[in-house]
């Protein structure tokens, strides 16, 4: 799908984290992702790029909560969008096909907030040491495309998720959508449950029994001084795309917004 020039990853940009548009199962902390010519590779796990590493790969701390996350919502998106954001939603928490119909409401616009927000981290500097204290393999293809070649490398620190997803529905800004809930349970069907959100008629939640990756920080790894160092990235400014095989064609824009379509590309 194309990239909308919209502000709905703003909310999660200025608080540090490129937005990933279809949110997937994919991107835990450690992972190496790698840029060049205009494609992106997810490669595998850091310790790839060490021939002799001098400690275990960092801990990885799992399912903290999220508070400053939780709840909050994007800005609103046009009922066509929308409608085409959800059904990739749907699909990655388990359910079936949504379509392209959008009989089930009246909606003009629609705005996604996601709940049981978790994350997944490892701590920057702990990467750092270990990247610095270890022994870079001089025959590895990430140390001769990515770091020495016309390629960047860059690692996850940090991943954004949650098993549930809030749906409102809006005619216009501050009119209130009707939604069919049966009709809309039909079509999804599978593993997701849906309902209306609590105490609210113009929203839908969905919940499906595995999490969705939402969201991320990564650093860009570089050579200073002939010493392997980590560098900080502005969120959003990272062009990164996964190939279709990997992750269904994920493409970060300039904008900070990773997109999953169906075809691989540079940001």
């Amino acid at each position: 799908m194309g990239i909308c020039q919209d502000n709905s990853n703003q909310y999660l940009r200025d608080v540090g984290y490129n937005v990933i548009r279809l949110p997937r199962d994919f991107l835990p902390p450690l992972s190496l992702i790698g840029k060049q010519g205009g494609n992106t590779d997810e490669l595998g796990p850091l310790n790839l790029l060490l021939d002799h590493p001098s400690a275990p790969l960092p801990a990885i701390s799992s399912d903290q909560p999220a508070a400053n996350i939780n709840g909050k919502s994007t800005s609103s998106l046009s009922i066509s969008l929308g409608v085409s954001i959800l059904a990739g939603l749907i699909a990655g928490l388990g359910g079936g096909k949504l379509g392209a119909t959008t009989s089930f409401t009246n909606a003009r616009a629609l705005t996604f907030e996601f709940n049981n927000v978790v994350f997944d981290s490892v701590q920057p500097l702990v990467v750092s040491n270990y990247l610095s204290g270890g022994e870079v393999d001089a025959s590895s293809p990430l140390l001769q495309r990515y770091l020495l070649g016309d390629g960047a490398l860059y690692v996850v620190t940090e991943r954004l998720m949650s098993d549930q997803i809030t749906v409102s529905f809006e005619v216009n800004s501050g009119v209130k959508a009707s939604v069919d809930v049966p009709v809309i349970a039909n079509q999804v069907g599978g593993s997701v449950s849906v309902a209306l959100a609590s105490g609210r008629t113009n929203a839908v939640t969905f919940k499906g029994p595995q999490k969705l990756t939402f969201g991320f920080k990564c650093f860009e790894i570089g050579i200073k001084n002939g010493v392997i160092t980590m560098f900080s990235v502005t969120p959003g400014s990272t062009p990164l795309s996964l190939t279709e095989q990997q992750a269904s064609g994920v493409l970060l824009t300039g904008s900070g917004l990773l997109d999953l379509g169906t075809t691989s590309g540079g940001g």
